[in-house]
């Protein structure tokens, strides 16, 4: 009797740290969310059980609030809020210290409760669970983390201590770096890039003013200028695996293809669940005209985000080039249904076209890629030969 009465009591613990594990786990996701409400303008989430995953998650809706929950018994404790950036130093500061403040004041005041009031056994069991769950999850998001956290998306962010860590240096540099921030979410590429080259010529070299620049000279399609700006930080010796993401991507967008693939894999081989990377990767192989090859990595892309377009669309577009033009125009529609603003999307529908002999309907999707302003230089080409056909 007593060994099943231990049985009971062990099972009872494993159940009530993971209720409340799931309850402290929606505390810390509420203490990002509220100021997160109160200083931004649009739609705040919480996702508890998931980094992100809406399609597999049941939700509810308070106001602007939008609570996404999933019981995975391997993830039960993990959580994420994601809502609008706000640019205003304070403000990021607030937002990401609400989790782990939020987790400790539920901690201290069950700990006063538990300390000075009179507690039946099975309450002080509980109160026990939810003291050591919230204590938990204040150390483990207080302290900085190098570990990467891979989102449901494929995106990767860290832990809150990283978090404020990072805006904590960010908020030492001077005044300038934040007017580049701003013409750079302005667009204003050029001017963002006359920012941040003379913050660093002014002596302030530090390795995200350079990332900074790097990006606008990406977004400004000066990929020459960002690799360049990749070579001076590995000459400083300030790479790391993270890195070699975005390295690709710029050696894919100048059509240095052998080597955009060396660099994808270097950093798949520690970050293999990265959607984005896994796409960039197939679409580089797509150019290439390796197929089979670019199927596997956009398959793997579509695993981690089951709603990427952008691999659905590539991975069409690989099936309509090895002869699965069924298979591959189910993709492209998918792609479509999932982002129709994506002008390549067309482009590659123009190409199914063209590959089953229908011209005229092959020269309206690709014009309709061109009135989108999509970047892709045979566009023109493509255009004018399904023109000829046509008449």
């Amino acid at each position: 009797m007593e060994t099943l009465f231990g049985i009971l009591l062990a099972i009872g613990w494993i159940i009530g740290f993971v209720f409340a594990r799931i309850l402290t786990t929606f505390i810390h996701e509420m203490g990002h969310a509220l100021p997160s409400l109160v200083f931004t303008d649009e739609q705040v989430q919480i996702h508890i059980g998931s980094y992100g995953d809406e399609e597999n998650s049941s939700h509810f809706s308070i106001g602007r609030l939008k609570t996404f929950f999933k019981f995975d018994f391997l993830h039960w404790n993990i959580g994420l809020c994601k809502h609008k950036a706000t640019t205003d130093y304070w403000e990021k500061i607030i937002i990401v210290l609400g989790g782990p403040i939020f987790s400790l004041l539920i901690g201290v005041v069950l700990i006063l409760l538990l300390r000075f009031g009179e507690w039946s056994d099975l309450v002080q069991i509980i109160f026990t669970c939810f003291i050591v769950s919230s204590v938990w999850d204040f150390i483990v998001n207080i302290f900085p983390s190098k570990n990467r956290i891979v989102m449901h998306d494929g995106s990767v962010g860290y832990n809150d201590g990283k978090l404020l860590w990072m805006i904590i240096q960010e908020g030492k540099l001077p005044p300038s770096y934040f007017e580049g921030v701003i013409f750079f979410s302005e667009k204003k590429y050029d001017d963002a890039i006359s920012i941040f080259k003379n913050l660093i010529e002014s002596g302030h070299d530090k390795k995200n003013i350079r990332l900074r620049l790097i990006e606008s000279y990406t977004h400004a399609k000066k990929y020459d200028d960002a690799i360049d700006q990749f070579n001076i930080l590995f000459e400083n010796k300030q790479i790391d695996i993270r890195d070699f993401a975005y390295i690709g991507y710029l050696q894919l967008k100048k059509g240095e293809l052998a080597n955009a693939i060396i660099s994808l894999n270097k950093y798949l081989y520690k970050n293999f669940q990265d959607a984005n990377a896994l796409n960039n990767r197939g679409y580089t192989y797509l150019q290439m005209g390796e197929y089979e090859k670019a199927i596997q990595s956009l398959n793997s892309a579509i695993i981690h985000n089951p709603k990427y377009a952008f691999a659905y669309n590539n991975r069409g577009l690989a099936k309509v080039r090895l002869g699965q033009t069924e298979e591959g125009l189910a993709d492209i529609e998918k792609a479509k249904s999932l982002d129709d603003s994506n002008a390549f999307i067309y482009l590659h529908l123009g190409f199914y076209f063209q590959k089953t002999n229908q011209e005229k309907l092959a020269h309206q999707h690709f014009q309709k890629a061109k009135d989108m302003e999509i970047d892709f230089h045979g566009i023109d080409y493509l255009i004018e030969t399904t023109r000829e056909n046509e008449f």
